[in-house]
């Protein structure tokens, strides 16, 4: 790790938007751990004051940012590799992530923790990292109506909103990620070829988005909380309630998950399903991390910040802040009520995977290069479990491929679609 201008950072610090923006009302010290060299960052009221070297490991802080050399190495470049592309709170790796009391601390300003990495990485690189721009679109109107449908699901009547968008005959619906909402599918719903293929039906999950809690029962008496069997039987009663046959089931990061769930336990109902970021079970996770997703001193812009990390730098800046942006719009329970499902309700068996009879219903699999199920032990432990399942890699994409980048998303999935179009 070279020398690091401490003064050149400190200004760029000063100018830097979005840095500035994220730590408005901060008072904090960082300390940045470049192996055994320590930097401490202080910022005083939103202000950054000083940034300078420190002998021995030594000064007081209250949040600690670590990488060995060669981590940093990485995570500096214009455009990082995958696993080093963003710093983490709670990271299992031992040499690249974030430390500090998650309430008080990380949390409240992880996104300002993120700018500053930011700002380190332009000075490294001699000034501004080029970003992919967004043109805009050739149209007064978008071709997408949306409206609400009743669905019951254990005896509660839901009132679930859904846009829909295409002349397919085929019928497809999608589910969006953890804590978000069918906005996430904009670009998926607009695309032409999606819309000359199917009648693609994107709707938001109850507690969700524009889909109210029901008005039946105390909802506000109990913690929110998403489990298997609640989330299948929503998206089949949305089926139904829609009179679809037997639709194409399409989701991502939960939605991936739900993808062979319903392979398993719903063949009769769905002609394929496609998994986007999906894997066997993923386990449970950090509680601390999970705790504060639903935190009264914590907002959501510790939710936002931690998304934008699971974003891939390949995309464009636009929709990967667009895709925060939801995020931060979600009701405080939702990511964490969301997440039980993903960590500890999604928990297939490789013998329950190896059940899944595509045959029955066709699954295909498509995960990002940088989203953290792109391991062997992720998407492609679940692909080797489905005999005849489909599984593709997709370089350049982080966890939200068809919300953060569209475009590049379009050559892996149009040819699955199209191939579920012709075969099923």
């Amino acid at each position: 790790m070279s020398t690091i201008d401490t003064e050149a950072v400190l200004q760029r610090a000063k100018t830097y938007p979005s840095f500035m923006l994220a730590a408005r009302y901060w008072t904090a010290r960082v300390a940045f751990d470049f192996g055994d060299e320590r930097y401490l960052l202080e910022v005083v009221d939103g202000a950054p004051r000083a940034f300078w070297r420190v002998d021995g490991g030594s000064g007081e802080y209250d949040i600690r940012v670590f990488a060995s050399n060669e981590s940093w190495d990485k995570l500096l470049t214009p455009v990082p590799p995958p696993r080093f592309d963003h710093v983490s709170y709670g990271n299992a790796r031992s040499d690249l992530g974030v430390e500090g009391d998650v309430v008080t601390a990380v949390g409240p300003y992880f996104a300002a923790i993120q700018e500053f990495v930011a700002v380190l990485r332009e000075v490294r690189n001699g000034g501004p990292i080029p970003v992919r721009a967004v043109a805009d679109v050739d149209r007064d109107f978008d071709t997408v109506v949306g409206r609400y449908v009743y669905v019951r699901v254990d005896g509660v009547q839901y009132r679930i909103y859904f846009e829909e968008a295409g002349t397919g005959d085929i019928p497809m619906v999608l589910q969006h990620t953890a804590g978000a909402d069918a906005r996430q599918w904009r670009h998926v719903l607009e695309d032409p070829d999606y819309q000359r293929l199917y009648r693609m039906i994107a709707y938001d999950l109850p507690y969700h988005g524009r889909s109210l809690p029901p008005t039946s029962i105390p909802w506000w008496e109990t913690e929110y909380r998403l489990t298997r069997d609640f989330l299948m039987d929503t998206v089949v009663g949305i089926s139904h309630a829609l009179d679809l046959d037997r639709p194409v089931f399409m989701g991502c990061s939960i939605g991936g998950h739900l993808a062979p769930d319903l392979a398993l336990y719903h063949p009769q109902e769905f002609r394929a399903v496609v998994g986007i970021n999906a894997g066997l079970g993923t386990g449970s996770g950090g509680s601390d991390v999970a705790d504060s997703w639903f935190h009264p001193r914590v907002s959501n812009d510790w939710k936002s910040a931690v998304m934008l990390g699971n974003t891939a730098p390949t995309s464009p800046e636009a929709y990967r802040r667009e895709t925060t942006w939801i995020y931060g719009q979600g009701a405080p329970a939702a990511l964490k009520g969301d997440v039980y499902y993903y960590s500890i309700g999604h928990d297939l068996t490789a013998e329950q995977a190896q059940r899944i009879d595509t045959e029955k219903v066709g699954v295909y699999l498509l995960t990002g290069e940088y989203d953290f199920l792109n391991t062997d032990e992720g998407t492609a432990a679940l692909a080797r479990n489905i005999p005849g399942c489909y599984f593709e890699m997709i370089p350049g994409l982080g966890h939200f491929g068809p919300s953060e980048n569209p475009e590049d998303f379009k050559p892996a999935l149009l040819p699955v679609l199209e191939e579920i179009a012709r075969s099923r």
